[in-house]
């Protein structure tokens, strides 16, 4: 047998005892920091994708990860906050690293749908939904809902259209906070229409007949 410890705090260590792969001596392994917080938040994303919103329990969580409901409790005080923060995790797991800017202001947007059109659309859906009516009650809106599924990062990120001002493509007395927004905006009004991925000829009309066109009118 071999003994698995979870981010131990003084006198409350959290021990899982996991069958040995091996005849050697028992073995003591540790799961911290990064690696602890992504192996909790997979299995809080597994459960959920398995038996969705309603019936998924810190318990069951906790046995997937084999670790201890304490361990999750010590991050996230609800439900709410384990779903959110496993699908932000997830979110930025599936998309993967940020697209390397292009230089050119209409490859840059194309380059951005394509990184977040890699996401699994019907489970973030269905997160989002599940939360958003878990939390209906409370006048918290579906905006807000989708804001705390969004992955964060302590970089500020790269913009599309701030580099094409930066560069004289765009003017700014043109970008409205909307029009900032658009592009995802309509993506996300596609993907939630038709619950799939974007079609690379709908990623294409969005840019190109739509979102360029307006950044970058010149009356």
């Amino acid at each position: 047998m071999s003994l698995n410890v979870d981010d131990p705090a003084p006198g409350t260590d959290t021990v899982v005892i996991v069958p040995s792969t091996s005849a050697d001596a028992p073995t003591r392994q540790r799961r911290r920091g990064e690696d602890l917080e992504s192996a909790l938040l997979l299995a809080v994303w597994e459960e959920f994708t398995d038996v969705g919103f309603y019936d998924l329990t810190f318990e069951a969580v906790a046995r997937r990860a084999g670790t201890s409901r304490a361990v999750l409790y010590r991050r996230w005080p609800g439900k709410i906050e384990l779903v959110a923060a496993a699908a932000r995790y997830a979110l930025a797991k599936q998309r993967g690293p940020e697209p390397e800017p292009t230089g050119s202001l209409r490859e840059d947007l194309v380059a951005r749908l394509r990184w977040a059109n890699r996401t699994d659309v019907r489970s973030m859906i269905a997160a989002t939904t599940h939360v958003g009516a878990y939390l209906a009650a409370e006048g918290v809106t579906f905006a807000e809902v989708r804001t705390m599924m969004m992955p964060t990062s302590s970089s500020a990120t790269f913009s599309p259209i701030d580099a094409a001002i930066a560069r004289g493509e765009v003017d700014p007395a043109h970008v409205t906070p909307r029009l900032a927004s658009l592009a995802f905006d309509l993506f996300r009004h596609e993907v939630l229409l038709n619950a799939q991925p974007l079609t690379e000829r709908a990623i294409s009309e969005i840019v190109d007949e739509i979102v360029v066109p307006l950044l970058t009118r010149k009356e």
